[in-house]
């Protein structure tokens, strides 16, 4: 083999090697062309399952046994009267609404919940996470991977709207306003406020910084929200760059009523919930000490919520496991239950999720990637579902519902367009 065959082949072998070296760094930064080949893989994977094209982990196969029409009240005598809130996934239009249903099933009004309304040029079906409906039949709504925070009326056009931060996975009300979380760059990185807003304005009441109010008050503090001495944070990480290492995706106040059944906190004290630790803790909203904090036995947990008894309960998403659960703590003593076990309540959401105890002792439950919403007794038997039905073998998700007691609504919504 002569010089020149062997420049030749050499040259060949280098553009090969620097092809897949270029090839790996961008799949690995996200960088294009990585992200068309991966939306085209992803268009494809859905259009073959659902003759539709839709994002990633927004379809899923339908479980067995789940109901063949999308509102199903199996037994009315034991459901809990009053309205059911869903926001979910439309695969129709390739966007997100809200919908409020009466306890008979009954379609009552669709909020659209549409990004572009809020800010120019956005994307119409951007991801919206959180939905909740407040008692004039308005929607406040958070979308999690786009700035924005909005209040929406019947037809889905905004009262106020936030652009200026991100706003993120949980809308919980308190004494005086609403909590969520707030981050300047992304909803998992290290840059992470627990915020009270009023409902009517939008305007932000209280801040407090997760780094600087909470861990870098106390070593007790760092420890318990495992962060070493030293620890350098970053506030400006950005999907990829760096470990989302906490990724908090609740907050609660302790109402004044509930407060006597917690004689270790005090009424207004904060339960967050911080998925990638496995931690669900309580936060002394005056002073910033962690109060208590536990890490499992659930497994990248949502939606933690103080009970009347005393008790917390948890949506654990198990992920990996193909079995959601609902466990409840009591924090005297630490002792655990999972609450369905053996009741033959079966669920599945590897993300997302949540669990609400209904006035009748009743359970909501939202498996959010299954596209399911359950309302199941203490003994496990289904007394209620929606699915959010593509067709005979696919659900659309539902990324959040709520239960509303029958006088919750001082104005039933109603688009007049």
């Amino acid at each position: 083999m002569n010089a020149k065959t062997l420049s030749i082949l050499a040259g060949v072998f280098l553009a090969v090697l620097g092809a897949f070296l270029g090839g790996m760094w961008t799949t690995y930064k996200n960088w294009w062309p990585w992200r068309q080949v991966d939306e085209a893989r992803v268009a494809w994977r859905s259009f073959r399952a659902t003759g539709r094209v839709m994002p990633l982990d927004t379809y899923a196969r339908r479980r067995p046994g789940a109901a063949d029409t999308r509102h199903a009240i199996h037994d009315a005598n034991a459901a809990a009267p009053g309205y059911w809130v869903i926001n979910r996934f439309d695969a129709d239009t390739g966007t997100y609404v809200l919908e409020l249903f009466d306890g008979q099933g009954t379609l009552i009004n669709t909020h659209p919940i549409d990004y572009s309304r809020i800010m120019d040029g956005g994307d119409p079906g951007e991801f919206a996470h959180i939905a909740t409906m407040m008692p004039d039949g308005s929607v406040i709504v958070v979308w999690d991977d786009a700035p924005g925070m909005a209040r929406l009326d019947a037809c889905g056009d905004p009262l106020w709207s936030k652009t200026d931060q991100i706003y993120h996975h949980s809308l919980e009300r308190g004494v005086d306003g609403y909590w969520t979380w707030q981050s300047a760059i992304w909803n998992g990185g290290e840059d992470q406020r627990m915020i009270r807003f009023d409902p009517e304005t939008g305007e932000i009441l209280e801040s407090i910084d997760l780094i600087d109010d909470v861990i870098l008050k106390s070593p007790a503090n760092a420890l318990a929200m495992q962060v070493p001495e030293e620890f350098e944070f970053d506030r400006t990480t950005r999907y990829g760059d760096r470990a989302d290492i906490f990724h908090p995706n609740d907050v609660e106040e302790l109402m004044p009523e509930m407060a006597a059944a917690f004689p270790q906190f005090e009424a207004g004290d904060l339960l967050i919930s911080n998925r990638n630790i496995d931690q669900v803790a309580v936060i002394g909203r005056k002073t910033g000490e962690v109060k208590w904090s536990v890490y499992g036995p659930w497994q990248h947990q949502h939606d933690a919520d103080f009970l009347p008894d005393g008790t917390i309960s948890i949506f654990s998403n198990n992920t990996d496991r193909f079995r959601s659960s609902i466990i409840r703590i009591d924090p005297k003593t630490g002792e655990t239950e999972d609450i369905f076990y053996g009741k033959g309540v079966d669920f599945d959401s590897f993300i997302m999720g949540k669990q609400q105890r209904l006035p009748n002792g009743n359970w909501l439950i939202v498996a959010t990637i299954q596209g399911r919403v359950l309302e199941v007794t203490p003994e496990g038997k289904l007394v209620r579902e929606y699915n959010n039905i593509i067709d005979d073998n696919y659900n659309a998700l539902v990324l959040y519902a709520e239960y509303l007691p029958p006088d919750y609504l001082t104005t039933v919504p109603a688009c007049a367009k």
